[in-house]
């Protein structure tokens, strides 16, 4: 966590989204030796249904510079590993986080909205000042939590009957 308000260091965005991800499933390798840029900035995390690069950045210019390249180590991982017709080969996640901000925030916005080869989350130092933003940032990729008898059930489409009683009226479905 950052206590004068800046910015959270590289080495704590990376260790506070390994934490995380570790937490919520994932196995998380940081040992980097097959990919090409991404060394101590980054990690790489797996569960049964995606697989995620989070790589960290000092500045944006960094950021900017160097994005399309951890992508393309990303792709290279998923196209080595798994094969084109595996689920997870399309789930693939590049998180970027970056402890300073960019001049224009519709430049970090066109770097997500660039789905061509993996999806991407940006969050840049206005976002990243503490433990909890992190997770925030990192909390569209993990497991969903259900709340009450949600969580005991086996099958949600096991209510489904249930839920639609109280709101179709049967007599307009014939």
């Amino acid at each position: 966590m950052s206590l004068d308000g800046s910015s959270l260091s590289v080495s704590s965005m990376i260790a506070l989204a390994s934490e995380t991800l570790s937490l919520n499933g994932y196995r998380v390798v940081r040992d980097m030796t097959d990919m090409k840029r991404l060394g101590d900035q980054a990690l790489l995390a797996e569960d049964a249904y995606s697989v995620i690069s989070v790589v960290a950045f000092e500045t944006w210019q960094q950021l900017e510079r160097d994005w399309a390249e951890a992508q393309a180590d990303l792709v290279d991982l998923l196209a080595r590993r798994l094969s084109r017709s595996a689920p997870k080969a399309w789930d693939g996640y590049l998180v970027l986080l970056c402890a300073g901000d960019p001049a224009d925030r519709l430049d970090a916005d066109r770097i997500e909205r660039d789905t061509s080869r993996v999806r991407k989350i940006v969050a840049t130092g206005g976002r990243l000042r503490t433990s909890a933003d992190v997770a925030r940032v990192l909390d569209l990729l993990l497991p969903l939590e259900l709340l009450g008898d949600l969580a005991a059930l086996e099958d949600v489409l096991d209510v489904l009957p249930e839920l639609m009683a109280k709101t179709v009226d049967r007599a307009k479905l014939k």
